[in-house]
């Protein structure tokens, strides 16, 4: 006769075993402090160079300090906070070269992720749902939060199918640290280019959607730098 471990866990009686599954995890303070964080840095609610005073964050999002450190730290790795262990915690503000650079990065990485996720997508099955996506980004345009949200969550899932997972996570963290800039300086977003690049995929063609990407890029940085003192950068 077999025995059974003391943590194994016995489904109710009537209760079919394929729907007896572990409730979801809540998120933990210092993941929820983190979302909480970085919605505020890219949506332009806690501004470049502004510093992060910890005692006054920890009281409005009624946590210890702990779970902010963790959160502090982690924002730091995805370059959008600045730690000075004896100074304290400031966004990262980017200078005009910065931005430059990123963009510089951006062209080189997302010309060629694009093309691979195109490549994949392909005859496959995920291509309505990004397409889909892609319409949904459109329809979003008049709210800036949401057109935001919708831009990147198509441009994250499109990505996602380029098989190349590091090149993916770089580009969204560029993607992320430069698109604030974008947000506060109110600039064009070229949405004839999203338009282009949704043909490309329909049609799956990988090159067309590689120069589509480059060109609206190589415009929004112009677009971008144009509207920037070195003053409001920092």
């Amino acid at each position: 006769m077999s025995t059974i471990d003391s943590q194994t866990v016995i489904p109710p009686v009537g209760v079919p075993r394929s729907q007896f599954l572990p409730a979801v995890e809540p998120l933990s303070a210092e993941d929820a402090v983190t979302s909480a964080l970085r919605d505020a840095i890219l949506s332009g609610k806690l501004m470049p160079g502004e510093r992060l005073a910890q005692a006054e964050l920890a009281r409005q999002l009624g946590v210890s300090r702990i779970p902010l450190r963790d959160a502090l730290r982690r924002l730091g790795e995805e370059a959008l906070v600045r730690i000075d262990g004896r100074r304290g915690a400031w966004v990262t503000a980017l200078s005009k070269r910065d931005i430059a650079e990123i963009y510089e990065l951006r062209i080189m990485l997302e010309g060629r992720c694009i093309r691979y996720a195109v490549q994949n997508l392909s005859g496959h099955q995920d291509q309505a749902a990004v397409l889909e996506l892609s319409k949904h980004m459109d329809s979003s345009d008049r709210d800036d939060t949401a057109g935001r949200e919708a831009r990147r969550r198509f441009y994250d899932v499109l990505y996602s199918h380029s098989g190349r997972p590091r090149m993916h996570r770089l580009i969204m963290q560029l993607r992320d640290n430069v698109g604030r800039y974008h947000l506060i300086q109110d600039t064009d977003l070229a949405h004839a280019a999203h338009s282009q690049v949704r043909h490309c995929i329909m049609h799956g063609d990988a090159d067309g959607a590689a120069r589509a990407v480059k060109a609206h890029l190589e415009e929004a940085r112009e677009d971008l730098l144009a509207t920037m003192s070195e003053e409001t950068l920092q």
